[in-house]
């Protein structure tokens, strides 16, 4: 951008707003930007004399329509925001439900980005064909549906008499016909005179069974109705499932049954609560109506949901057993649907000031004006955020809009922007347009299933363990370069002594990062970094390093670099959705510390949106973690790299726990809330200190009869693989040995068959805890890795 002889206060407006400017690509015009410093410092808003907002009905979307003729580059317009928050700050951000549900009416479904006919087999449709009777109607011998919606069929006795004739069918339409306006009469005759028919229009009949279940479930694909593949879902929302004889027969018919919607069924009396209550001894995850979750939030009251829903985890996304729930009601849906389709209008940006960047972005809604406007590939206006700086200064008087000017010629026609402006098809542009748009998921399914085939049959052989001495120091005058305070204040050894002459130094012992030339650098002195060990110490390397030599791990969970790996996450997130599995995933960048900038989310909108706020990664969420004291915790542990070849790592004895503040839960509504789903509280949080004693009595007093003692050597396991992986992924480590590492390992341990899984490797951890719990931590560690002085506190994991 080139704004030349500017003066005075306009002068002033571009040396605040400049850097923002020219990251917008703002016409180097100085007409619009006199146009633009006027507005702001006014408030003007002054679109709607050149736009208006258009309720497209049958497109069911708005529309944001140019009323006047606009030139290119020539106006500049505000919009206001309706709504700014932090992902942590949602769930309490949602305050003006009516006008959000408004501005998000039509964003309920995505439009097809290639409309694709659904072909229904053994189905026959005479929809709207004006019909008055059936008697000329011939169905094909391998009709099982048909459907005469919207004809003038006005006989019940006519609509048996054909059923009867034509007793392969199962299931009939006649919605929009005089003869279905007396629906439970209708209902009733076929139910008793032809006892064939398990589905008419959308309600099951008393005589339905196993098929027409599967038939729905299925959205009308009488091929899997068919099928006799288990089933963890089914879909009996608004079906009158009630109505079945044989409603206790559902969970024989499906005994892995897991995710129940039965929306729309309403209770009357107890005769169908006990009959709803049959259904429900494995589903873990139920939808229904407000009036029956307020049913299952009494019973939990009187402590008889464990009798009727013993495995019951979530009821419409919430947690009816947490503490803090409270009675549902009908905001609490419409809040829910605001968050599910919220992130499809928003836009972000992050707070940058001289000395730092925010550790996580703002995300905003624009107003009425500003949301309205729809996606193309070719857009005629540009909309951008910008943050009005009234002092010259990131403060309390700043005030963030959006900006929308012309970028082509308009007449009386909409208007369109790019909701993803600058991204391409090498950053996965038409992947990540699945926000709006319903893609095909044939081609990511196809490559997800190649991806994991690939890691199924991948055997690697661990390589043997070659016994040859290690290099050590000599325990008599060794000097010792640091810049951690920790190190001098608390190794004490007699033989070591400390200088800042890195000539004159045996050893050096830093807390910079790796860097792969640092053995030129210092290749006469023992160290405390490798080369290469970026391949465990990078989030973005770590999966790779191990998927390379294991293929799949148990412990280590799915974990896709979003930058690279876009459509292998889609594929895992779109299977578990097809499945019908826990699909929430933690989304992280690789470059961060302290559970900054982390998103827990089921939403694949939230993520396919975080990835404009900065590198990510997609990691499957532990969903059932183990627990103490009802809360989620994890452990850090000091692992210590002594040798590449041979393999030689120790565990330090002593660990740490970090626990969160908040008891867990899957509830939706907690998933933006900090401290209930992570554990690091060092920073601003109230901090829950629990000593390793304390913790190992309590696991094993909780968890009897597994023992910690047991839980220990699988977690010595998972550290004898990880190091087997990064020899074998990085085999020039071998070549070092002079060279030494420590690294904090942070884990959690998986309910499930209590697997450990390996969260993150940290280079050059922080180890004040360490010193201040084990005075002797820095001599243990020196002695072990580069003096050969083995001592009790240091595991050795390779014997």
């Amino acid at each position: 951008m080139n704004f030349q002889n500017l003066t005075g206060e306009l002068e002033v407006f571009y040396n605040n707003h400049g850097v923002q400017l020219a990251g917008i690509n703002f016409p180097p015009k100085v007409e619009l930007l006199e146009q633009l410093k006027t507005k702001l410092e006014n408030k003007i808003y002054d679109a709607g004399e050149y736009f208006k907002i258009v309720d497209d009905q049958e497109q069911e979307s708005y529309v944001l329509q140019c009323t006047k003729p606009l030139k290119a580059f020539e106006k500049v317009f505000l919009i206001d925001h309706a709504l700014s928050f932090r992902y942590t700050e949602l769930h309490t951000a949602i305050k003006q439900v009516d006008r959000l549900k408004n501005i998000l009416k039509y964003w309920n479904k995505k439009q097809p980005l290639f409309k694709i006919d659904k072909v229904y087999y053994h189905t026959e449709d005479f929809d709207e064909m004006t019909l008055e009777t059936l008697k000329d109607v011939k169905p094909k011998e391998d009709t099982l549906a048909i459907s005469f919606f919207g004809n003038n069929i006005n006989s019940i006795d006519e609509v048996v008499n054909f059923l009867n004739n034509y007793k392969q069918i199962k299931a009939i339409w006649l919605n929009g016909n005089p003869v279905a306006e007396n629906k439970e009469q209708l209902l009733l005759s076929i139910e008793e005179q032809c006892p064939q028919i398990e589905l008419v229009d959308l309600s099951f009949t008393s005589n339905a069974t196993e098929w027409v279940i599967r038939y729905v479930t299925a959205d009308f694909d009488t091929k899997k109705a068919n099928s006799q593949e288990p089933l963890n879902y089914l879909n009996l929302s608004g079906r009158n499932v009630l109505r079945l004889k044989s409603v206790k027969q559902i969970s024989n018919w499906f005994p892995t049954l897991r995710v129940l919607d039965i929306k729309n069924t309403k209770l009357n009396d107890l005769e169908e609560a006990n009959a709803f209550f049959s259904l429900l001894p494995n589903v873990e995850y139920l939808t229904c109506d407000l009036e029956v979750e307020d049913v299952l939030y009494e019973l939990h009251k009187t402590n008889k949901l464990n009798t009727v829903a013993p495995h019951l985890r979530l009821v419409n996304q919430r947690d009816i057993r947490y503490e803090s729930y409270t009675p549902a009601k009908e905001e609490q849906n419409d809040i829910q649907l605001i968050k599910q389709n919220l992130f499809k209008l928003t836009g972000n940006y992050r707070l940058l000031t001289s000395d730092q960047m925010d550790e996580s972005a703002v995300w905003y809604l624009m107003d009425e004006l500003g949301s309205s406007i729809q996606h193309s590939d070719t857009p005629n206006v540009s909309v951008v955020p910008f943050l009005y700086l009234p002092n010259g200064k990131i403060d309390d008087d700043a005030v963030a809009y959006s900006i929308l000017f012309p970028i082509k010629d308009i007449h009386e026609q909409p208007i369109f922007r790019d909701y993803l402006p600058g991204v391409d098809e090498a950053k996965f542009r038409s992947y990540r347009l699945n926000v709006w748009f319903d893609i095909p998921y044939d081609f990511i399914l196809n490559g997800y299933n190649e991806y994991k085939k690939k890691l199924h049959n991948l055997k690697i052989v661990e390589p043997q363990i070659i016994s040859k001495p290690i290099e050590y120091l000599p325990k008599e005058n060794i000097k010792v370069i640091t810049d951690l305070e920790m190190v001098t204040k608390n190794l004490t050894l007699p033989y070591v002594s400390f200088t800042l002459d890195i000539d004159e130094a045996n050893l050096v012992f830093f807390s910079a990062g790796v860097h792969d030339d640092i053995n030129q650098k210092y290749a006469d002195k023992f160290i405390n970094q490798y080369p290469h060990e970026y391949a465990i110490i990078s989030k973005e390397k770590l999966a790779n390093t191990i998927q390379s030599t294991f293929g799949e791990v148990a412990w280590l969970q799915e974990t896709f670099n979003l930058q690279t790996q876009l459509p292998l996450f889609m594929g895992a997130y779109k299977t578990k959705e097809i499945q019908h599995l826990n699909n929430l995933w933690i989304i992280k960048p690789p470059n961060m510390a302290r559970s900054m900038d982390m998103v827990v989310t089921n939403n694949l909108d939230v993520v396919l949106r975080l990835i404009e706020t900065g590198p990510k990664l997609a990691q499957k969420y532990i969903e059932r973690p183990l627990t103490l004291r009802n809360r989620k915790f994890d452990l850090r542990f000091i692992v210590a790299l002594k040798s590449i070849e041979p393999l030689s790592v120790y565990l330090y004895k002593t660990f740490w726990i970090r626990i969160s503040n908040n008891p867990y839960t899957e509830d939706v509504n907690t998933l933006s809330i900090y401290e209930t789903h992570f554990t690091v509280m060092n920073y601003g949080h109230k901090l829950t200190q629990i000593f390793m004693h304390e913790f190992i009595e309590e696991f094993n007093k909780e968890y009897y009869p597994h023992t910690w003692e047991k839980q220990y050597e699988s977690i010595q396991h998972m550290v004898r693989q990880l190091f087997i992986a990064l020899r074998t992924h990085q085999p020039d480590m071998a070549n070092y040995t002079k060279n030494r590492s420590v690294y904090g390992m942070d884990l959690m341990i998986d309910s499930n068959g209590f697997q450990p899984k390996l969260l993150e490797m940290t280079f050059s951890p922080d180890c004040t805890r360490a010193c201040k719990y084990t005075p002797t931590f820095y001599n243990d560690l020196f002695e072990c890795l580069f003096f050969g002085v083995e001592n009790q506190n240091m595991i050795q994991i390779f014997n």
